[in-house]
């Protein structure tokens, strides 16, 4: 079976995608079946110039909409030294 279509693109409105609320100009990443209708609606833009602005002019990080819960709370993780 092939892997799924990943696509990266930039939030144009206001919106929620996969339960998770975004502002304009956030960057995310997720399945082409999940972000092509809302590229089609115009509430997302996967052009190349678009997401490189957001990414190298306004330094904003791409949100994954694949990562884990696991992954998310492994990073917020307090005592990671192991000492107390």
């Amino acid at each position: 079976m092939a892997a799924k279509k990943l696509i990266t693109a930039r939030v144009l409105v206001a919106c929620v995608i996969a339960d998770q609320p975004f502002e304009p100009n956030a960057l995310v990443k997720g399945d082409a079946e999940l972000l092509e209708p809302l590229i089609k609606v115009g509430e997302l833009s996967s052009d190349k110039a678009a997401v490189d602005y957001c990414s190298k002019e306004l330094k904003v990080e791409v949100v994954d909409l694949n990562a884990t819960d696991e992954d998310a709370e492994s990073d917020t993780d307090e005592n990671t030294d192991g000492k107390e």
